[in-house]
């Protein structure tokens, strides 16, 4: 967590969630998230806002669900407490209507050899007892999902009528990946997604890469124009004024 933005207390839904886990509540964990497509294995957000968030949305179509369910152990002083797999009407519930690209967002048909099958684990993080509250919360929760990091935000957000706080550009691999669209354009779908979310706007925008210094001197998207602080050599976290 970082002192420049509030730490609230555990949410409810998180508190008196047990094992096996039960019912997701999907509204809940969806409003004020961190969202986070075309991911990978990058556990930054989580390693810098847990504690200031509590409930982690990631995204990526590249990635095997086995190999990430391998990784959910990998998070520095925290235990795997449970997880389980989902299916799309716990996370749609009501439903959704997509929002088709226009032929300047790209081709969605352009990396089809790189998508892998798709599925969506829920996973809680429980902190090792040998850590105090410093390290982190004492536990937090991390919804992943092999799916289109556009078409999950509509999905998600737009079809649970709910906003995130926070979403996540970094390194997306539009130029020599496998995005089929670029997530840094404020004029491309992914940005219209988030940013015309009929639920609101994300507040913070956190961006990053391996590039040059850009990356952290400047946010990819104009209207997060104010600094809340420079979380790693190439990472900064931006806010949207009120």
């Amino acid at each position: 967590m970082i002192s420049e933005l509030p730490v609230p207390p555990v949410p409810s839904w998180l508190s008196v969630v047990a094992t096996p886990l039960g019912d997701l509540p999907i509204h809940d964990m969806l409003s004020g998230s961190v969202y986070y497509p075309s991911c990978e294995f990058d556990g930054q957000p989580i390693k810098f806002l847990a504690g200031n968030f509590y409930s982690f949305v990631y995204v990526d179509y590249g990635v095997e669900r086995d190999k990430m369910v391998g990784q959910l152990d990998s998070f520095r002083g925290y235990n795997l407490l449970a997880y389980r797999n989902l299916t799309p009407q716990e996370l749609t519930p009501h439903g959704w209507t997509p929002v088709q690209p226009t032929p300047a967002d790209g081709n969605p048909q352009s990396h089809m050899s790189w998508l892998k099958a798709p599925f969506g684990v829920w996973a809680i993080l429980q902190r090792n007892k040998e850590y105090g509250p410093e390290h982190g919360p004492e536990r937090f929760s991390l919804i992943y999902l092999g799916g289109d990091g556009v078409a999950s935000f509509q999905a998600l957000y737009h079809g649970n009528q709910v906003a995130p706080a926070v979403v996540a550009i970094i390194q997306p691999g539009h130029s020599f990946g496998c995005n089929w669209t670029n997530f840094t354009d404020e004029n491309l779908i992914f940005a219209r997604s988030v940013l015309e979310n009929p639920a609101g706007a994300p507040d913070y925008l956190i961006y990053g890469g391996w590039g040059d210094g850009h990356y952290y001197s400047e946010p990819c998207w104009p209207r997060y124009y104010q600094n809340v602080r420079r979380l790693s050599g190439r990472l900064g976290l931006w806010q949207r004024p009120a």
